[in-house]
């Protein structure tokens, strides 16, 4: 593969070569995407001085309550999918699971009969079968026992997440599955890793230590799509090919309903546009793990003009993740 060198449009992105892109910013995590999660609805946050957690993790509850995880039950698209089906209750166990710790760890979640508007609540990842809350650290605190737990620390919680995100039901695909064959895997990361960013703790009296934010980052950020992407250019001699590659650590989309749209304009000396290409990416034609997909356009020029547009089905605008020039490799 040839080498590109990148136009300076995206500030977060420098590019090194044909193999390497390096994030740049202070904050390569954008933890206030255009788009939150969830379409910017959140899980009743009147209703969350029922969680015991908010007296003391008030910011972390907030966060959660974001989140498609907070909305799990209450999603009105869940809802109506329910509606037909002939086992609904086999998707009961992810979106309102009892506690994932315990002597079913690794099996298909159960649901449970409780507080069911919370979807996957704090007790889903946090609460034991002996009643400690466990944590990444276990730090001690008048409220409850504590405990620190590998699942919730690196690669160990890949195990937690993949308790649902590992099953294809529905319209959900099996993630996990991916994840575990991923080259990101093997590289020790993790999914926490992926869509937990880290951010100071929201406390004076332990400043140096850091925290996950439970916001969780998804395909419906901007910014977090975009770094799904590799992006490189090759040329022949009589066209030009724009390779799409997944660093995700899994296919690209996870969710059925969500449509991908790339194109792409080669563009002349003087800006003019030579030759144009479009690319969709859906569940139907996937972009999988690890892997690649072209998008060949019959012309040659100066740079290539690359857009992605993401639908996604709870959003009711297509969000604009890519807007880049990327300069044709010399002959």
């Amino acid at each position: 593969m040839n080498t590109v060198t990148r136009v300076a449009r995206h500030a977060a992105i420098v590019w090194l070569s044909s193999t390497m892109i390096v994030p740049i910013t202070e904050n390569p995590w954008d933890l206030s995407p255009p788009a939150p999660a969830g379409g910017g609805k959140t899980a009743q946050l009147d209703r969350l001085d029922e969680i015991s957690c908010s007296e003391c993790h008030e910011e972390v509850v907030r966060e959660w309550a974001s989140t498609s995880h907070a909305l799990a039950w209450v999603d009105e698209l869940y809802q109506e999918q329910l509606e037909g089906r002939r086992k609904p209750a086999a998707c009961h166990g992810c979106h309102i699971p009892q506690p994932l710790h315990g002597d079913t760890f690794g099996q298909r979640p159960r649901p449970r009969t409780e507080a069911l508007h919370f979807g996957v609540s704090c007790e889903t990842c946090h609460l034991d079968t002996d009643g400690t809350l466990l944590g990444p650290h276990g730090a001690e605190n008048g409220s409850h026992p504590s405990r620190a737990s590998e699942t919730l620390i690196g690669a160990g919680s890949n195990a937690l997440c993949a308790a649902c995100h590992g099953t294809n039901i529905g319209p959900v695909v099996g993630l996990a599955k991916d994840f575990e064959r991923s080259s990101v895997a093997a590289e020790g990361g993790s999914c926490v890793g992926c869509h937990m960013a880290p951010r100071p703790a929201p406390t004076a009296t332990e400043p140096e230590r850091t925290v996950r934010s439970h916001a969780l980052q998804t395909g419906r950020d901007p910014s977090f799509m975009r770094r799904a992407f590799e992006v490189s250019v090759r040329t022949t001699a009589t066209r030009t090919v724009v390779v799409l590659e997944n660093r995700a650590g899994h296919r690209v989309p996870g969710l059925l309903g969500r449509d991908l749209e790339f194109t792409a304009e080669v563009l002349g000396p003087g800006g003019e546009i030579l030759g144009t290409g479009e690319l969709l990416v859906n569940t139907r034609a996937y972009l999988p793990v690890d892997e690649a997909l072209e998008l060949p356009l019959e012309a040659r020029g100066r740079s290539v003009r690359l857009r992605g547009v993401h639908q996604d089905p709870l959003s009711k605008l297509a969000l604009p993740f890519l807007d880049e020039e990327l300069e044709t490799p010399p002959d």
